[in-house]
Formats: C-alpha cells, sequence, structure tokens
C-alpha cells in the first residue's frame, strides 16, 4: 500500500478551472497596460497646440493688394516693376492695424495712380514675411514706402491719411527747385529751415552731389515727413556767385537766423547726421516739433493751433515764427545777407500790405476756384465721352484722347462754351509724355490735396508792436513752441485749457519751473501774445490755477445720486470750492486728496467713507476729497504724494495738520488723528459716533460696551481738564490789574464755563444711553444751544 501510495504522488494533478482562469486573465491585463502604456506615449509625443484657421483678406479694395498669407517674393517682383510703392505690414488680430485699415484705404485712393499700394500679413506663421522680416517687423502696423526695390523708407509720423499723404507727397516730390534769391528767401519763410544744394549740371546727368540730396532728402523724409526742414536745389551758376557759392557741389543749411556750409565728406549719412544735429540745436529757440528737451533748458512759450500736415501756410504758426524772431535776434548777430532775410521776413509791411502768409493765401483761394471750374469741366467731359464716344470703342478715353480724334464727338462743341471746348480738345490731344501733361497732373494733385486742406484760420491783424522783449537783455534761455491742438489735445487739456472752447481752438502758455502762465484773453492775436511775453518777463507771474471744470477727463466718477438719511455723501471739492469750504472758520473739514492715477487712494476712499457714514450726525465735522491732478491750488495747500490728508480745525485754521506719511492709514490712526485734532468738548460726540461702529446699541455687544466706558472716562477728563483751566482762569483774574486783559479774561471764563455745562449734561446723559445716534443727535442740539458755531 505505501508503494502504490507513492507512485500516486508521483504524477502530476490536474490543473483547475480556477487556475486557468486567473492565468489568462493576467495575460490578458498584461496585454492592455503594454496596448495603453504604447497609446499614453503616443499621445505625448503629438504636439498639444494646432494650428489656426487659415488667413483671409485683410483689405476688400481694389487699389491695394492683400498678400493675407504672408507671400514675400511677389511683394518684392511687383515693387520691382514700379517706381514708387507704399507697402503695410500687418497684423490681423492687431487693433492698431484695424484702426489704420481705414486711413490706409483714404491714402490709397487718393494717390493709385502713382504709388502701388499692398500690403502683407507678416504675422501669418510659416509665412515667407515672418521668416525673412522676423527681427524688421517688430511692431504692427508698420508703413514703408519703396522708391525701387532697393530703397525703403519707413513712415513714423501720426497714422491718419493726411499724414500719409503727405509722406508720400515728400517722397514723390523730394527735392524743390529755387531760380533766384527771393525763392529761397520764400522758402525759408514757410520751413523752419532749408537745406541747399547749389550744383551743376552736365547735360542730363545730375552728377553724384544731385544723387547725394536726393538720399538725403528721402532719409529725412522718415523723420520729417511734414517737411520742416525743406531740401532745395540751385542750378544757375549766376545765383551761385551772388550767394558766394563758387565750388560745386555746395551743401548750405539755412536756419532761421544763419547760414552754415557743410564741409565733411560726400556721403549720404554724413550729410543727414550733419543734418540733424544742425537743425537740433539750431532750432532750440523755435521748434515745433519737440516739448520736453525745450523745458529743461528754461522757460517754453507754446502755442496749441490746428497744424494740417498738407497747409502750407499756418498763419498763427507764422506769426508766433515773428515773435520768436524779434526776441532773439539781435542787432549785431548777423550778417548783412541774414539781415536782408530779416527786414523780409519781420518787416514784411514794406513787401506786402497785409502779410507774406495773407498773399499765399489769396493765391491759394484762386487756385481753388481755377480747381472747382475744373472739377465741372472734367464732370461734363466726362458725361459726354461717355454718351457720344462709348459706341466707337469700349475704351474711350485711352492715352487721353477720345479715340484720337475729335471728329467722333459732334455734340462735345455744341454742349460746351467755344473756351471750353478749346481747353477740353487740348488736353485730349497730350500725350502723357509730354510736358503739358506733366503740369497739368501737377495741377491736378495740387487741386486734390487744397480739397483735403481746410480754409487758413487767420488771427486778427495787429499794428505798432513795439518795445517787445529781446533774448539779448535777459540772463536766462527762452523758447517758442507750436503744437498742433489735434495731436496734443491731451496735453492742452491737462494744463485747464479746453481747445474746443477757444477760437480757432488756439491757445498760448507760458512754462516756468512747474508754473503755468496762460493768455486769458479770448481770442490770440499778435498783440496779445506779445503782452503776454511783456508781462512774464516784467515779473507779471500770476499763477493760473487749472479746475477740474476746466478738464474733460474721462475718468470722473461723480454721480448724481439721490440720498436718504441713513445715506451719506463726501464732497467732492475743486480749485473753486477749496478754500471757502476748507477754511470755513466753523467747521472741522478733513480733506483727502486722491489722484485717479493712486491705487492706493481707492482703498483709502473706502475708509474714509466709512468714517464719514459714522460721522455723518456731527454737524461741525465734514470730510471732504480733492482730486490734486485735476485741480490746482495755492502753493500752502498743495501736497506732493497721495493719498494726503490734511484736518482743518475750527476757528484755528491756522493749526492745520496733515497726517504723518509714516504712520500706517488704518481706521484706528485716522480715527485718533481727527480727534487729537478737535477740542476737548468735541470729542464726547464724535467718540460716541465711533462707537455705533459695533452697533446703534452700546449694551448689545461687548465691544460697544467697552467703547460706551470708554467715552464716560475721556468725558470725566474732559470736566478735570476744564475745571483745572477754569481755576488758572480765575487765579489771573484776581492778579490782573489790566481792565483790557481783565475783559479777554472774563470771556475766556463765560465761554469755560459753558464748556462745564456741555461736559456735564453730556457726562449724565452717557449713564442713560440706549441709542448712539441719537444720543450724537441730541449732544450736537445742545451744542448749537450752548455755543455759537
Amino acid at each position: 500500500e505505501s508503494r502504490n501510495n507513492e507512485n500516486v504522488d508521483e504524477y502530476p494533478q490536474p490543473v483547475s478551472e480556477k487556475s486557468k482562469m486567473f492565468i489568462v486573465c493576467r495575460e490578458i491585463f498584461f496585454v492592455f497596460a503594454i496596448l495603453f502604456t504604447a497609446y499614453a506615449t503616443i499621445l505625448n509625443t503629438q504636439s498639444k497646440t494646432k494650428r489656426g484657421s487659415p488667413a483671409v483678406p485683410f483689405f476688400h479694395n481694389e487699389n491695394i493688394k492683400d498678400f493675407y498669407q504672408g507671400d514675400l517674393k511677389q511683394l518684392m517682383l511687383d515693387i520691382s516693376e514700379v517706381d514708387f510703392a507704399f507697402v503695410m505690414f500687418y497684423a490681423p488680430w492687431d487693433a492698431d492695424s484695424q484702426d489704420i485699415k481705414s486711413e490706409f484705404i483714404e491714402a490709397s485712393e487718393f494717390y493709385s495712380h502713382l504709388v502701388y499700394f499692398a500690403a502683407v500679413n507678416c504675422w501669418e506663421p510659416g509665412s515667407e514675411c515672418r521668416a525673412a522680416f522676423k527681427d524688421a517687423v517688430y511692431h504692427f502696423p508698420q508703413l514703408v514706402a519703396y522708391v525701387g526695390p532697393h530703397k525703403a523708407i519707413e513712415f513714423k509720423g501720426p497714422q491718419t491719411a493726411d499724414h500719409i499723404i503727405k509722406f508720400i507727397h515728400s517722397i514723390l516730390h523730394p527735392i524743390q527747385r529755387v531760380n533766384s534769391v527771393t525763392d529761397l528767401w520764400r522758402l525759408r519763410y514757410l520751413h523752419d529751415a532749408v537745406l541747399v544744394g547749389h550744383l551743376k549740371f552736365l547735360g542730363n546727368k545730375p552728377g553724384k552731389g544731385f544723387q547725394m540730396l536726393y538720399q538725403t532728402s528721402l532719409l529725412l523724409a522718415s523723420r520729417d515727413h511734414e517737411r520742416h526742414t525743406a531740401i532745395a536745389v540751385f542750378t544757375h551758376t549766376k545765383t551761385n556767385a551772388l550767394l558766394g557759392v563758387t565750388n560745386t557741389p555746395t551743401f548750405v543749411l539755412y536756419l532761421w537766423n544763419k547760414r552754415i556750409v557743410y564741409n565733411g565728406q560726400l556721403k549720404t549719412d554724413s550729410l543727414v547726421n550733419w543734418v540733424l544735429s544742425r537743425t537740433q540745436k539750431g532750432l532750440s529757440e523755435l521748434n515745433s516739433n519737440t516739448l520736453l528737451p525745450n523745458m529743461k533748458g528754461g522757460a517754453v512759450m507754446v502755442m496749441f493751433t490746428p497744424r494740417h500736415p498738407l497747409s502750407s501756410v499756418i498763419p498763427y504758426y507764422h506769426m508766433i515764427r515773428r515773435i520768436a524772431m524779434n526776441f532773439n535776434v539781435c542787432n549785431n548777430s548777423t550778417s548783412f545777407f541774414e539781415e536782408d532775410f530779416f527786414s523780409y521776413v519781420l518787416q514784411y509791411g514794406k513787401f506786402y500790405k497785409t502779410g507774406y502768409e495773407q498773399d499765399i493765401i489769396s493765391s491759394e483761394l484762386l487756385l481753388r476756384e481755377k480747381c472747382t471750374k475744373r472739377s465741372k469741366t472734367n464732370r461734363q467731359v466726362s458725361g459726354i465721352s461717355y454718351n457720344s464716344c462709348s459706341i466707337i470703342s469700349p475704351r474711350v478715353w485711352d492715352n487721353m484722347t477720345c479715340s484720337n480724334s475729335m471728329h467722333v464727338c459732334p455734340n462735345l462743341k455744341i454742349m460746351l462754351s467755344e473756351e471750353r471746348y478749346g481747353e477740353v480738345s487740348k488736353i485730349w490731344k497730350q500725350d502723357k509724355r509730354s510736358t503739358e501733361y506733366v503740369i497739368a497732373l501737377a495741377e491736378e494733385e495740387r487741386c486734390s490735396i487744397l480739397k483735403r486742406i481746410p480754409l487758413p484760420l487767420m488771427p486778427k491783424p495787429s499794428f505798432n508792436l513795439t518795445n517787445l522783449p529781446s533774448s539779448c537783455k535777459i540772463n536766462s534761455s527762452f523758447s517758442f513752441i507750436a503744437l498742433d491742438s489735434d495731436q496734443y489735445s491731451h496735453l492742452a487739456n491737462g494744463l485747464g485749457i479746453q481747445l474746443k472752447k477757444i477760437k480757432h481752438r488756439t491757445a498760448v502758455a507760458i512754462f516756468d519751473d512747474e508754473e503755468v502762465l496762460k493768455l486769458d484773453t479770448a481770442e490770440v492775436t499778435e498783440l496779445s501774445v506779445s503782452n503776454l511775453l511783456k508781462r512774464y518777463f516784467a515779473g507779471e507771474r500770476n499763477r493760473s490755477l487749472r479746475s477740474k471744470k476746466d478738464s474733460v477727463y474721462l475718468h470722473s466718477n461723480s454721480k448724481q445720486l439721490l440720498y436718504d438719511s441713513h445715506s451719506v455723501s463726501i464732497i467732492e471739492l475743486d480749485t473753486n470750492t477749496f478754500l471757502s469750504v476748507a477754511l470755513n472758520k466753523t467747521m472741522n473739514v478733513a480733506v483727502l486728496y486722491h489722484s485717479p492715477y493712486c491705487s492706493f487712494c481707492l482703498g483709502v476712499s473706502n475708509l474714509f467713507l466709512s468714517l464719514a457714514h459714522l460721522l455723518r450726525n456731527i454737524n461741525n465735522l465734514l470730510l471732504v476729497r480733492l482730486d490734486g491732478e485735476l485741480n490746482d491750488l495755492p502753493w500752502q495747500y498743495t501736497v506732493h504724494s497721495y493719498p494726503s490728508i490734511i484736518f482743518f480745525p475750527a476757528k484755528r485754521k491756522s493749526e492745520s495738520r496733515i497726517f504723518p506719511q509714516t504712520s500706517p492709514l488704518t481706521f484706528y490712526t485716522l480715527s485718533n488723528f481727527i480727534l487729537s485734532n478737535l477740542q476737548v468738548y468735541e470729542r464726547i460726540s464724535v467718540l460716541l459716533a465711533l462707537c455705533s461702529r459695533w452697533g446703534d446699541d452700546p449694551l448689545a455687544s461687548e465691544e460697544g460696551e467697552r467703547c460706551l466706558q470708554n467715552v464716560r472716562t475721556n468725558s470725566l477728563e474732559g470736566i478735570s481738564d476744564t475745571l483745572r483751566e477754569y481755576r488758572r482762569i480765575l487765579l489771573r483774574l484776581k492778579h490782573s490789574s489790566s481792565h483790557v486783559t481783565k475783559a479777554d479774561l472774563n470771556v475766556r471764563l463765560r465761554l469755560l464755563f459753558r464748556y462745564l455745562e456741555y461736559l456735564k449734561t453730556a457726562h449724565l446723559q452717557l449713564a442713560l444711553v440706549k441709542s448712539l445716534q441719537l444720543t450724537v443727535i441730541f449732544l450736537e442740539q445742545l451744542k448749537n444751544k450752548l455755543f455759537i458755531m
């Protein structure tokens, strides 16, 4: 049997069904674990970002070719086939790009016949533009003019249609030709400075000097698209000799009071840098571009006036130029030639009875009339050509002719007068390359520009201007600056000058070490500006205080609300109401100085409002606010940081106190600051009002009961101090021999007696307190009976 048992143990036991299932499940789980790990690995290797929606056209205008997918090769190919191109590099999501979109379209409609306009989406990921101009186009939008495929000039001016048109105009007409000294003088009158190239042409070859002047003009257009510095060329040998120029090429920079000859290398970069350095330094007394650098050097007279970029004459600007010239010219500071120029500019009455700018304006008015007549004629001709010539050829106006023949338009002579018929026939017969056509095209461009320019604003003429101040007689620097009323309206608004309410939106002010002297007349004239200058140098520098009502600000938060008995409001003071409220002898006034640019002021204003709500029943305590950014105050009431709190105690305004800047501004510290500046008898009702912070019933909470006990303690201390003062006055009265002193002491004794009467009644009332605010009202009424507030 034992042998049989041993044989049985040698054979393997059969596996159970449960064990088989466990093994299979384990293998299946292992396979699923491998598959899940592989799937997770694949998911992690894939990018978590996806490409955005495909680009769509940004411009839908026939004058602008939009490369909305960022194609750069085709753009450069198109630019190489035209003379002038103007390109906008944009990003479709950019707010500035969206804002300038309409301005760019308007400029393209104006110059589409002369300039190729294009727009490139340089933000599109993976585009040619983004790959090539990643570092060059670092902001959007970026406007660039191309003169051929290799010369690019970036536009850096205000992004409006008129400024863009002026920039393109300065690129198309970079150099002006002057034929005489009189032409040069007129050019100097219209511009702050003039760079003149005295050149000699050999046939049709302009030479290196002209190319250098041309490149200089294009580079200066990027920084000075309004052409404050004009670029001109002299080609007459006799005129060069008259001006003392013997060698060519010679470059001369004419500033407002002197001429400077360029002696550097004949390289474009050197000439550009020389012009920029000389104009920035030489125009410090009369500049129309900068403000802050001049303010650091001394006083500055600033004129705000509309300056349309396309206007050739701005009367108000030329007016302040004349004043600046009179102020800065000295008798022995110029040569004979320059003195002759000053006589031309300063004494313009000898040459033009109504002023030089008036003569130019009159000529422009005549040109406007001619342009109006021309536009009417063109409209009539356009209608006739459509009706009479459209049958003959689909391209009626081919090469500016009506099928190159007048015989096919038999009705034209009947519908037009003989004069207009001859004029129109001459235009039709012109060749696009002819001189007549080029002149007509230039006149058409001038007419189009005049349509965009508003009529000039003329100041009232002034006569007999004598005894003007002179820079030679003062020992300080003084500058004159003219700023555009539209571009710098925010600056005028900050000074309290509402340009919209002033005639011609023109105002004048003088800056001097944080002080502003404004012209207080209703109209800016040469006489009023000269008188303002005289007053300044005569020492009449009455500081004009700027008020919130004089400016328009979006951060003004004053609202008209309806208040009930449980509501409280904090009065918002301004320059006009500050002194009457803060210096009211019967009122204790706490003034919070705040600023819209101060983030901490908001929290302090809420704290101030909470305190005002608790003290709403205190009759002779007023909590008010003042916006220190919008309102100017006399120096003794001006603070230098925000927020600041000044307490003006009643009957003791000379003892005003400012909240310590080193102390934390909390409810506890602010309450103690107000209590410390009140008299003893005034503190009781204020302390009771502050106890209502824990509820109107002081016995309802432990904090309220403890606060009421503190008020009683302060009341006893007040009575003790007042009695001590009363006995001291009695002792002085007993030993005093002067009748005047006795009378003053008797008045003081009667006042102290009223204080004691009030403190005694208040202390007795504190034992019966059930409502803190009702008790405060009772004490305030008692105070009004006992004291003449």
